[in-house]
């Protein structure tokens, strides 16, 4: 099986929809001698912040000399940015062989009526773990895909568990309100595993406490027990001071930009303490600020390009996120207009609600529809017309390839100072190798 043969195997797997339950990870994980008990875990969930969390968590542990490995989802550009080891993807010739491997153990699985066959990210997970095991990982920074209780990554006891801010989003899987979302996210917390826990609306807050009182899991809420402070926000990053109880006072600065990345930065220097205060002189202050200094999480209010005009591409693939990236894009880059967006999203995002919320921080909107969207995307035409609604010049570009070239066009014609590729990470992947590889 080559390379391009497994990632459509694990793509086939797709057409099983996401189906509630541990189960049919438990057994394949089984089959294939448990591979995730050979290490240590961080398990990370949340609505928005958990992918930014997870990299500068890993980063700092590999600074500290740990093998670690990291799980996180969705990929950009390639399926092997999904699993890595000490910084570094799986090769794709190691991810076919890998999942060659894997597909006998998947098809006796799936011959059992009361198992049945693995989805897509199931079979990912377990993967992540055998490459995790083979490659003598010690601890693995672990992303849920989609919720908490069941989600597959949900299989493992880990030594800390982590949940970023919650906010509406798959709520057709996990839930109508703020508190049924909680629910399922809070569904990571083990009994006797110590949870940190980034700030809250109130009504996900008390989910969250009371879950981990129910099993004595012991709380840290950060903004409380680990109290920060903004010092410094621009296009090169963000820098926080941060009081840790046991790695002491720290002043952290994340090439990660925006003010939603001094929370997630405090959550990851929490998350790191615990750790530390579990084990005892395996992380040093130092490891941590070097290696959140170095993390990196691509399609994150990352800059690619800084002249003639400078180019942003940010996911904010829901309502959160877009009127995060509006807070930044006002707070840090309101002197890079007139501003060109280019904007797509997936069919089952609020595209109103989010376009009111980035529309005043731009001058010109392109809407577009990224190829990959796992729900589809919504027309651009109609994006556009909701764009003009809102009382900004709008057009529409059915291919976001060409989209961004429209953008361009329109950015030079303007004298526009600034290029943002925004609304979804389907979009971001796709159009991301005109500028990285």
């Amino acid at each position: 099986m080559d390379y391009e043969a497994a990632v459509d195997y694990l793509r086939s797997l797709s057409r099983f929809g996401i189906k509630p339950g541990l189960e049919r990870t438990e057994a394949l994980l089984q089959s294939m001698g448990n591979p995730e008990r050979s290490m240590a875990h961080v398990h990370i969930a949340g609505t928005n912040g958990k992918g930014s969390v997870s990299v500068m968590v890993e980063s700092a542990l590999e600074e500290a000399g740990h093998v670690s490995g990291l799980l996180t989802s969705p990929h950009l550009q390639r399926y092997t940015e999904r699993i890595k080891v000490g910084g570094r993807e799986i090769s794709q010739q190691q991810l076919a062989e890998l999942v060659g491997e894997m597909a006998p153990v998947i098809a006796k699985l799936s011959e059992n009526e009361n198992i049945g066959t693995p989805t897509e990210f199931e079979a990912l997970t377990a993967a992540c773990f055998e490459w995790f095991m083979r490659s003598g990982v010690e601890i693995a920074v672990v992303e849920t895909g989609l919720g908490g209780t069941y989600d597959s990554t949900n299989v493992v006891t880990p030594e800390v568990s982590v949940i970023t801010h919650i906010a509406m989003d798959h709520m057709d899987r996990l839930g109508n309100t703020l508190s049924e979302i909680a629910s399922n996210k809070a569904g990571i917390i083990k009994p006797g595993v110590p949870v940190v826990v980034s700030p809250q609306d109130p009504e996900a807050m008390a989910v969250i406490v009371a879950k981990a009182n129910e099993v004595g899991a012991e709380v840290t809420v950060v903004g409380m027990d680990v109290p920060y402070e903004p010092i410094h926000m621009d296009l090169d990053g963000t820098t926080v001071d941060v009081d840790a109880p046991v790695l002491g006072r720290l002043r952290v600065h994340t090439p990660l930009v925006g003010r939603h990345q001094v929370t997630n930065c405090a959550t990851a220097v929490a998350a790191l303490d615990v750790l530390e205060g579990l084990k005892g002189g395996t992380i040093s202050p130092a490891a941590v600020c070097s290696g959140i200094g170095k993390a990196c999480h691509p399609g994150r209010f990352e800059v690619v390009r800084k002249s003639p005009y400078v180019v942003i591409l940010d996911g904010a693939h829901n309502l959160d996120g877009a009127a995060s990236l509006a807070a930044t894009l006002h707070e840090i880059a309101y002197g890079l207009r007139p501003r060109v967006m280019v904007f797509g999203t997936s069919r089952d995002k609020p595209v109103r609600e989010m376009l009111a919320a980035l529309v005043p921080e731009v001058d010109v909107v392109i809407a577009t529809a990224a190829v990959g969207a796992r729900t589809g995307a919504h027309d651009p035409e109609f994006v556009a017309s909701v764009a003009r609604e809102m009382g900004v010049e709008a057009h529409a570009v059915a291919s976001a390839c060409e989209a961004v070239q429209a953008g361009a066009r329109t950015a030079s014609a303007i004298g526009a100072k600034s290029l943002l590729v925004a609304g979804s990470l389907y979009l971001v992947g796709e159009v991301r190798g005109i500028w990285r590889d």
